[in-house]
């Protein structure tokens, strides 16, 4: 009897301390699955509007006026400002939602920006031009497929966790770029992606022609909307879960991260940030987690066609 005990406590810290390595340490965004998808024109989808209220209980923001409890070192990163100054939310802010299908994963973010820049990413995707081409508002989305970044990073606070071997990105961790916003009237984005920085392509970024083809964005009364349809098979090449489908359950890492220019040819004023702090923004090791919800609707016509033929089937071989 003593034994069971002693190897039941023993499986149950064995399980523990997995769960603690495994997994990430921020908050949990969520991502529905969608039977028809969105259409891809820098709108809020009817299909997001149905799960607002739970991606903003899920906090899938990023605001430097709301704060949630998750995260982390309040007193050195109270504000979600991962570089630089974010005053408010009317200066930058990001309000997103998640959508997802066997294809694709579907991304909107409302975005607040009090001072838009001018027409400085004109003929950009023409030219195909890298992260260094003139500068814009720029939106991260970070995925790290094998959910392996460690749960508690080792560190009191930004400066000691900038140090450790677990804020390095890791061949799994698939990262697009996106430059939303090419001046007044204009809706021209474009998009790069990288797997793993610095693990696998060093600091080359790509120019992901089926992401920036499948992105659109619009401008609002005081800011822009973003919307992106990602290919995710591709992102998982890395990853030993690239032959698995996103399904109902499934858990990754993820993170985002917003710059904020706003004059042509001048630095970044400051970046905001869902998950990472102020020292660490894109640290793997303080993403949070993106959990896949639902499955494809089957309707009693989709059902309907197979059932006759089975009867019919079954009336042919006498059963």
């Amino acid at each position: 009897m003593l034994k069971n005990v002693v190897l039941c406590v023993i499986v149950l810290a064995m399980l523990l301390s997995t769960s603690l390595v495994f997994a990430h340490s921020g908050g949990q965004a969520k991502a529905f699955f969608t039977d028809v998808p969105p259409v891809i024109d820098g709108q809020v989808d009817e299909q997001y509007e149905e799960h607002w209220a739970e991606y903003q209980a899920a906090d899938m923001h990023m605001d430097p006026e709301r704060v949630p409890d998750w995260f982390l070192f309040d007193e050195t990163s109270p504000n979600r400002v991962s570089r630089g100054v974010i005053e408010d939310a009317e200066d930058l802010s990001n309000n997103f939602g998640f959508l997802f299908d066997e294809e694709r994963i579907y991304y909107v973010g409302v975005v607040k920006d009090a001072d838009l820049p001018v027409d400085i990413n004109s003929g950009e995707v023409q030219a195909k031009g890298g992260p260094v081409a003139p500068n814009t508002d720029q939106l991260w989305l970070e995925f790290d497929w094998e959910h392996n970044a460690c749960r508690v990073p080792r560190g009191n606070d930004d400066r000691d966790l900038a140090q450790v071997d677990c804020c390095k990105p890791q061949p799994g961790d698939h990262w697009w770029r996106l430059k939303p916003w090419s001046g007044p009237g204009t809706t021209e984005p474009v998009c790069w992606w990288n797997h793993g920085q610095n693990a696998v392509l060093g600091d080359q970024h790509i120019f992901d022609e089926d992401c920036t083809s499948n992105t659109a964005a619009t401008q609002t009364d005081d800011g822009f909307i973003i919307e992106v349809a990602l290919n995710y098979k591709e992102g998982m090449e890395n990853s030993t879960i690239a032959a698995q489908e996103l399904i109902d359950g499934v858990v990754v890492g993820f993170d985002s991260t917003m710059n904020d220019f706003e004059d042509a040819a001048e630095a970044r004023e400051g970046s905001i940030s869902w998950a990472s702090s102020f020292e660490n923004d894109n640290c793997v090791c303080i993403y949070g987690d993106l959990q896949f919800i639902g499955v494809r609707a089957v309707s009693p016509q989709d059902k309907l066609p197979m059932t006759w033929g089975n009867i019919k089937l079954n009336a042919r071989r006498g059963l």
